[in-house]
């Protein structure tokens, strides 16, 4: 049964992958956890400012905080920062995002050529460790482990598929979209993702 509760309450969603979680905070709970990362954020990306932002959890147990970030610029970037609350296998994460990307509609070939590059993206991650995802103006998505530059994935068609996983209409977590994305859409920068 799903229960939407008020603001500094938990929203209860049907099962559908841990990755993306099922239970998602309001945008009013203040997740200072992320903090830690907007001088990163705001060192790579012009006129950014924080949009979104959220906690999951499976079925009770706590799976990370999210944050949105957009810069206000016309074909500016955009980040999403993550801080885990429990333990992930880098395997499983690279994994499990292949398996969203799937779900949007990606091809198996073009996952593929993805494989690879996610594998080097992601690290294990231990509670309080984070990943913070940036797209760049030039399409280009850098990885960040805890701050520290991890890896780049080049391309326009990667960055709009991965960050599609949160953003996009048919994402996997369509209550962790909407709390993100909150009051933003139409918003430039975030156009690909507007449009149910």
């Amino acid at each position: 049964m799903t229960k939407y509760l008020s603001n500094h309450q938990r929203l209860t969603l049907p099962l559908k992958a841990f990755f993306l979680g099922l239970v998602v905070s309001f945008s009013g709970v203040t997740l200072a956890s992320n903090a830690h990362n907007q001088s990163l954020v705001t060192k790579n990306i012009s006129q950014v400012e924080s949009l979104g932002q959220g906690r999951m959890t499976y079925w009770g147990f706590t799976l990370y905080d999210a944050k949105l970030f957009a810069s206000k610029e016309p074909k500016g970037g955009i980040a999403l920062d993550i801080q885990y609350l429990r333990k992930f296998e880098a395997k499983a994460l690279a994994e499990q995002t292949l398996d969203e990307l799937k779900k949007l509609g990606v091809s198996d070939t073009q996952r593929a050529e993805w494989a690879s590059p996610l594998a080097k993206a992601f690290k294990t991650v231990q509670v309080g460790d984070s990943i913070t995802a940036i797209k760049k103006p030039q399409g280009s998505t850098q990885f960040f482990y805890n701050g520290q530059f991890v890896s780049e994935i080049s391309g326009e068609s990667f960055s709009q598929a991965f960050f599609g996983i949160w953003l996009h209409p048919k994402t996997s977590a369509p209550q962790l979209r909407k709390v993100l994305l909150g009051q933003y859409c139409p918003r430039v920068n975030l156009e690909a993702y507007c449009h149910d």
